[in-house]
């Protein structure tokens, strides 16, 4: 005889009857009745909550749909080596308790709803409803309690309008990703607890790995060979799965300030070690620097797809770089950054479609930044340039009167049509 799937006093017509219940419902009721039904029972052990919230103690409520599980888990599991207690319906809701009363007192209690969107999640109205409830918590508190994190190719505009209206990050859907929302949390809860409430409120601080801080420790600004030798160390640490455990935590010295010697040697360090093994980093980690606040760093994870591009460029995240690339980024950030596309260009030349684009901004500084850029291929090789392409682009600047961008072009295009035109593959079709 099989067994029962569902929990003591559960079965397959008391699911069907409570979904239909929630469709049924409209947004007002559904908020009402959560409203109602989280109140706090007498199972609930009273807890103290101060205006604000202390990341060592915070309650974080993962709400997922069943097909994205493991994932939930493995950010589950990183919210407890920090720290932070995650409300996860795997394991806080044990046969035979009341699956309903067990998800209120989870949305009751909790610091942040963590909404892990997916294609599969949009469909779930035990979803929807955790969702309503943290956004209406979130107009009542005047403060942030629901952070959607997208795993698959689900576009922002298909969220329900109360997330749509929050910046939903991108995450890979493994060990990378879940660190990823684990560190985005964190900030969140540090900027919610204040400036000054650290030491008060029992966080932990990273503070550094003793075995990375004596390896960095003889790399200072712009001694390239002492973080060679850096990385050559952590390198050998990789594992026979393709895992290297400090390169990880070394990825976490990103975020010690300027006045802490250990950031510049852990930059060097760790651009060294992309260059020796290409394979320990990957699309998470360089967005992760990439959207760093510090220009620094940014630019550490432009000069990263840089050096990608010249020996992996099957590595290089395009969307991210494109993004450093920007005519308004410092400059330390979009010149490895467009050197980064250039490079690209001679194996994929639909890259450079990225200056052609540029070149119908309206804005005059990015046309002139764009046809700088192509004005340098052109000098280097003019050979992978599309003539048909710069002759449309070149029509266009001079008819919005653009006479300085247009000459530039010219030349660039004078340049192009002395060569032939290399071909993408040089042996077959």
């Amino acid at each position: 005889m099989s067994q029962n799937k569902f929990p003591a006093g559960w079965d397959e017509d008391r699911v069907r009857r409570v979904l239909a219940h929630y469709e049924g419902q409209t947004e007002e009721d559904a908020l009402m009745e959560d409203e109602a039904g989280v109140e706090p029972s007498e199972h609930i052990v009273g807890r103290s909550r101060s205006p604000k919230t202390r990341i060592g103690s915070s309650r974080i409520f993962i709400s997922h749909s069943s097909k994205d599980k493991l994932f939930a888990e493995l950010v589950a599991a990183e919210f407890g080596r920090a720290n932070i207690e995650p409300w996860i319906d795997s394991t806080k809701i044990l046969v035979g308790d009341d699956i309903i009363e067990k998800i209120g007192e989870g949305l009751k209690t909790m610091d942040l709803l963590l909404f892990i969107v997916s294609c599969e999640a949009l469909k779930s109205p035990w979803v929807d409803r955790e969702l309503k409830f943290a956004s209406r918590r979130t107009i009542k508190d005047k403060e942030i309690g629901l952070l959607p994190f997208i795993i698959d190719e689900t576009p922002v505009d298909a969220l329900p309008w109360y997330a749509s209206l929050l910046h939903a990050r991108r995450v890979t859907p493994d060990l990378t990703g879940a660190r990823n929302v684990c560190h985005q949390v964190r900030e969140v809860l540090r900027r919610r607890a204040g400036p000054s409430s650290s030491e008060a409120s029992g966080e932990i601080k990273f503070e550094g790995d003793w075995r990375l801080d004596l390896l960095i420790k003889p790399v200072k600004l712009g001694d390239w060979n002492a973080a060679e030798l850096a990385a050559l160390e952590i390198v050998k640490a990789t594992d026979v799965s393709g895992r290297n455990e400090l390169f990880e935590i070394l990825l976490d010295y990103q975020d010690f300030t300027d006045e802490d010697p250990r950031l510049w040697g852990a930059l060097h360090t760790i651009e060294c070690c992309v260059r020796l093994a290409p394979w320990l980093i990957n699309h998470g980690m360089i967005s992760r620097m990439a959207n760093h606040g510090n220009f620094s760093v940014r630019s550490s994870a432009a000069s990263i797809c840089m050096d990608l591009a010249h020996a992996a460029s099957d590595r290089v995240p395009l969307d991210v770089v494109v993004k450093l690339s920007s005519y308004d980024e410092d400059w330390y950030v979009e010149t490895p950054a467009n050197s980064a596309l250039k490079a690209m260009a001679r194996s994929f030349p639909a890259v450079l479609r990225v200056f052609i684009q540029r070149l119908r901004s309206t804005s005059p500084d990015e046309r002139e930044h764009a046809v700088d850029e192509i004005h340098d291929i052109a000098s280097k090789e003019p050979e992978i340039l599309a003539v048909e392409e710069l002759e449309d682009a070149l029509l266009y600047l001079r008819s919005i009167g653009d006479k300085d961008a247009s000459r530039r072009l010219a030349e660039a295009l004078s340049k192009a049509k002395t060569v032939s035109q290399k071909p993408r593959y040089r042996y077959g079709f």
